[in-house]
């Protein structure tokens, strides 16, 4: 056995961020990449920083099988017990895994002679750490005291999660009203994302389909941030809809073996019915189902084709078999999307990628969690079966190639070049965020992020030593903890400069880094330059002639000085200014690259 690069990359991490003071880390890895199998390594690596026992909380007994075998693989000498139920932990076991509801009940004293030996609790699915057991078990053990010295590990692929308005005055990280992993945890040590495991060869490639159905979800209920299962389940769960998620698992994924997420029980039953009347081997599969373990058996010896399966295999279900994922449960939750999602993207020999067919209901309330929004795409966009890296990267190059244009608006990735050639040039495409917060000329990229494009310094335009520009960007994003992160990114660095609890303050700082360190620029950044109000000259119309020759325009572009509203050659309106004219040439040089 040996680990992989960005296995030892989060290790080192966590080393590292220990040794800075970091006693509450969280790892984000996307499912498939071995999370487990890093925590497994923390005995070994920490046991002269850290001795004593190892706490592994999980919340499913599949996770806690799955835990036992992993990591008593990789420590065959030490000794490893079980609290859960009826099971209990030796005394003099070096390793605990146990479940949050026997260990998290409010008054349990089942840790009670142990918690002064761990010096270490790893929480597996830490998305869930919000929850009454886990912050019962952090309370027993100490570990967000401000003396503490003991390690906290979360471990997750999904780290964003509802908060909770807060009870009580136990210890956490910060005094806000609403407990969130924020008051948890410090600072995420180390993240290897879906897309970059995809990339790098250890996931496989999603390559994505959209159903568009005519059933509508504007009226179903949502509790906790997601639909109402009851309701939900009678708005989707129909002879017309199930028949329609057939017909494009046929069309698209035939033959590949396929978990179908639905809503519950009675609907897993009628989408299963519906796949056999179709001439399709398919299977219900849920909780306290009495076939349970011999459905899977006949999956994974191909005796099945389809599972369509009702809140069971989402975590804990590790089949790498898996060649199509069928959303038939929509979802407002990326927690609980991903977790469907990576059912499918772990490697199998033959496997060479993971079809995913989305069942798109009408929601105008906002929109439901798909493909192509994990990587930041429109939630709407339509792949036709492209693979979800690639659509990503062709919708980055074209965001680098038209800096200014609102591209995150695109619902069809092969509807790109006439959606650029409907656009208007002259539009206005700073947001209301960048409206608001900043004087700059900062654009939304298609993943919702925020760039600032610096220009060159002018004696290289000058001297047009193409050769040493530096291409550098100002970017603010999102993290997993609700933080906006401020990164520089050029052709010689790529560092994080700084985080912040607030879009403002991110907006804020960056401006501020802008005006002590590339200040000769600055007005070329401003928004309200005077320059941007001032007539355009007669060479910047001349250029955006040459540039528009096969495009129309909305505005007056011919030779001389125009003093009428209407032009009477064109019969334009008259008055482009320095600043729309910018905008068009840069747009229209992009287009032509």
């Amino acid at each position: 056995m040996e680990l992989r690069p960005y296995q030892k990359e989060a290790l080192q991490a966590v080393v590292e961020n220990l040794d800075a003071g970091i006693h509450q880390q969280m790892l984000v890895l996307a499912t498939g990449l071995g999370k487990t199998v890093i925590a497994a390594q923390l005995p070994a690596l920490l046991k002269n920083r850290l001795p004593g026992k190892l706490l592994f909380v999980a919340h499913r007994n599949e996770l806690i099988t799955q835990a036992v075998d992993k990591i008593g693989q990789w420590n065959p000498t030490l000794k490893i017990g079980v609290e859960k139920a009826e099971s209990h932990a030796s005394p003099d076991c070096d390793i605990i895994i146990a479940c949050n509801a026997s260990i998290g009940r409010k008054g349990s004293t089942r840790m009670d002679d142990f918690w002064k030996d761990i010096s270490i609790i790893v929480i597996d699915e830490v998305h869930h750490a919000v929850a009454d057991s886990y912050m019962n078990i952090l309370e027993d053990s100490g570990i967000l005291l401000p003396d503490n010295k003991k390690l906290l590990i979360g471990l997750t692929a999904t780290p964003k999660r509802h908060s909770k308005k807060r009870t009580s005055q136990s210890p956490l990280l910060d005094d806000e009203d609403l407990v969130s992993l924020k008051s948890i945890f410090k600072k995420i040590v180390y993240n290897y994302p879906l897309r970059k495991g995809i990339k790098d060869g250890y996931l496989a490639p999603l390559h994505g389909f959209r159903l568009q159905t005519a059933t509508n979800l504007d009226e179903v209920k949502v509790v906790a941030g997601d639909f109402q299962v009851d309701a939900l389940s009678t708005a989707v769960n129909t002879p017309e809809r199930n028949t329609q998620v057939v017909k494009a698992w046929k069309e698209n994924a035939a033959g590949r073996p396929t978990l179908c997420f639905t809503v519950d029980v009675q609907h897993a039953k009628d989408l299963a019915e519906a796949f056999l009347h179709n001439g399709v081997l398919a299977q219900p599969i849920y909780g306290d189902d009495p076939q349970r373990k011999e459905k899977l058996a006949w999956f994974e010896k191909g005796q099945v084709t389809v599972l369509c399966n009702c809140a069971l295999l989402t975590e804990g279900f590790d089949s790498p078999s898996v060649q199509c994922i069928v959303l038939a449960r929509p979802t407002r939750s990326g927690t609980l999307y991903t977790q469907m999602i990576g059912r499918g993207t772990r490697l199998n020999k033959g496997k060479e990628n993971c079809y995913v067919i989305d069942i798109a209901d009408n929601y105008k309330k906002c929109s439901l969690v798909t493909l192509p929004s994990l990587v930041g795409l429109n939630p709407l966009m339509d792949l036709h079966g492209t693979s979800l890296v690639k659509a990503a990267e062709k919708m980055e190059a074209l965001q680098e190639q038209y800096p200014t244009l609102p591209l995150r608006h695109i619902t069809d990735i092969n509807g790109v070049n006439a959606y650029i050639e409907k656009l208007d040039l002259f539009s206005n495409p700073y947001d209301e965020e960048v409206k608001e917060y900043s004087t700059l000329t900062w654009m939304t990229a298609a993943d919702d992020s925020y760039v600032l494009q610096i220009p060159e310094r002018e004696d290289l335009q000058q001297k047009k030593a193409f050769e040493r520009y530096l291409h550098e960007k100002l970017h603010i994003v999102q993290n997993e903890l609700g933080e906006w992160e401020l990164s520089i990114t050029s052709v010689n660095t790529d560092k994080q400069l700084a985080t912040y609890n607030t879009l403002k303050e991110a907006f804020e700082s960056a401006d501020e880094v802008i005006r002590r360190c590339r200040g000769d620029r600055l007005e070329l950044l401003r928004r309200n330059s005077p320059w941007h109000s001032q007539p355009a000259s007669e060479a910047a119309k001349k250029f955006l002639r040459t540039l528009s020759r096969t495009r129309p325009m909305l505005k007056c572009i011919c030779p001389g000085i125009r003093t009428e509203k209407i032009c009477p050659v064109c019969r334009l309106a008259t008055g482009i200014t320095a600043g729309e004219a910018s905008l068009a040439i840069n747009l229209l040089k992009a287009r032509r690259k």
